[in-house]
C-alpha cells in the first residue's frame, strides 16, 4: 500500500447544507477539501469523507471593516492570486513557499486544510498567525465561534476543533493589509521540509510580531509594542521552552537557526544593519 492510498474509505458524503455537513462530521466522517494532506500520508483510520467543496464557499470576500474573509476551501494559489489579497501577496508568496510542495499542490491544496493538518511545518499556519487571522469555526448547533489562528494548532496533528466542528474561514484584519513582512526559513537541505520558519510583521504604529513555526511543536508568537533590537529578538526566540524533534532537525539545531532567522527578520523589518541578515535556506 502506498502513502497516497486511502483503502479504508468506504463512503463519501456530498453535503447540500450545514445540517448534512455536521451530521456527517458527528458520525465520524473526515472533512475533505483539496485532499493533499489526506493523500500525503497513510490514514488507516479513515472510514468516510465529507466533501466541503460541494458547499461552494466564496474563496475571498471583503469584510465591512476592510479586512478579508478567506474560505477554508480556498487553494493556496487562489488565495495568493485573488485581487483582494494583492496588498499581502508578496508575503503570502514567501510564506507559502516554505511549504515543500509542487505547483500541483499549490493549485489543489487549501489554506484551511494546511491549518487543519496541524503539521509543525505548516506554511499556511505561519501565514495565518503572522497576519493575525482569526479562525471562524462552524459548530454543530448551527452557530460559530472564533479562535485566533495562533491558538488553532495545539500540537503536531492536534487542533482546537471539537467533534462535529469544521473550519469555515480565516478572517484577516484590515490592519494586516498595511503591515510590513519578512520571512526566513531553514531546512537540512534546500528542497527539504522546513525545519525552522520565522515570520515577522511590523505594523505602521510600530508593533512588531514574530511567529516561529516548524522548529516548535505548535506556533509560538512573540510581540513587542516597539521593534526590538535584532539580538534581543533572537534571544527571545531562543528562550522559547519547547523545540520540535523529528528527522528534519535536532531541537538544539532548530533553536540555533531560529535565532539566526529572528535576527534576520527583525533586520529586514526595521532596516537595522547592526546585524546583517542571512538568506541561507539550508544549513
Amino acid at each position: 500500500m502506498s502513502a497516497v492510498d486511502l483503502v479504508t474509505v468506504t463512503a463519501l458524503h456530498r453535503p447540500t447544507g450545514r445540517d448534512d455537513l455536521h451530521a456527517a462530521l458527528l458520525a465520524g466522517a473526515t472533512p475533505l477539501a483539496g485532499g493533499t494532506a489526506l493523500h500525503g500520508e497513510r490514514h488507516e483510520h479513515l472510514g468516510a469523507l465529507v466533501d466541503l467543496l460541494d458547499l461552494r464557499w466564496p474563496d475571498v470576500e471583503p469584510l465591512p471593516d476592510g479586512g478579508l474573509r478567506v474560505a477554508a476551501t480556498a487553494t493556496l494559489r487562489t488565495a495568493l492570486d485573488h485581487p483582494l489579497t494583492a496588498p499581502i501577496r508578496p508575503f503570502l508568496h514567501d510564506a507559502f513557499s516554505c511549504l515543500l510542495a509542487s505547483w500541483k499542490i499549490w493549485s489543489r491544496g487549501t489554506w484551511g486544510g494546511n491549518l487543519c493538518a496541524a503539521l509543525p511545518a505548516g506554511a499556511g499556519t505561519a501565514a495565518a498567525c503572522t497576519l493575525g487571522a482569526v479562525a471562524e469555526i462552524w459548530t454543530p448547533d448551527g452557530g460559530a465561534r472564533e479562535v485566533p489562528a495562533a491558538q488553532f494548532v495545539r500540537a503536531p496533528g492536534v487542533t482546537c476543533l471539537a467533534p462535529g466542528e469544521v473550519l469555515r474561514a480565516l478572517r484577516i484584519p484590515a490592519s494586516a493589509l498595511t503591515a510590513r513582512y519578512a520571512v526566513r526559513r531553514h531546512s537540512l537541505v534546500p528542497s527539504g521540509r522546513s525545519s525552522s520558519v520565522v515570520t515577522g510583521r511590523l505594523d505602521p504604529g510600530g508593533r512588531c510580531t514574530l511567529v516561529v513555526t516548524a522548529a516548535v511543536p505548535a506556533p509560538q508568537v512573540l510581540t513587542w509594542d516597539r521593534p526590538p533590537m535584532a539580538d534581543a529578538a533572537a534571544a527571545a526566540v531562543r528562550g522559547l521552552p519547547l523545540w520540535h524533534d523529528d528527522p528534519q532537525g535536532h531541537p538544539s539545531w532548530r533553536r540555533h537557526v531560529a535565532g539566526i532567522a529572528a535576527l534576520a527578520v527583525v533586520t529586514d523589518l526595521t532596516g537595522d544593519t547592526t546585524h546583517p541578515p542571512t538568506r541561507e535556506a539550508s544549513c
